[in-house]
């Protein structure tokens, strides 16, 4: 939350690298631009984009980090 991207992708990159295969990674923000630079992100790193929702200006997204 209060961050702009591209931090909220370079912070949920970091993130990820601790999970293992399988775990889910809960990402909360309130840039709207999330809801465009998510899914490239994920498609791009790899990782499955399970769900992804925006409630009253706050975006929710649950990234599941693929074993590759």
């Amino acid at each position: 939350m209060g961050t702009i991207c591209p931090l909220p992708l370079l912070m949920s990159a970091k993130a990820m690298l601790r999970l293992e295969p399988g775990q889910i990674l809960e990402v909360v923000g309130d840039d709207p631009a999330i809801l465009e630079d998510m899914p490239i992100f994920c498609l791009r790193a790899g990782h499955r984009l399970v769900e992804m929702v925006e409630e009253e200006g706050v975006v929710r997204c649950w990234i599941e980090k693929v074993d590759r």
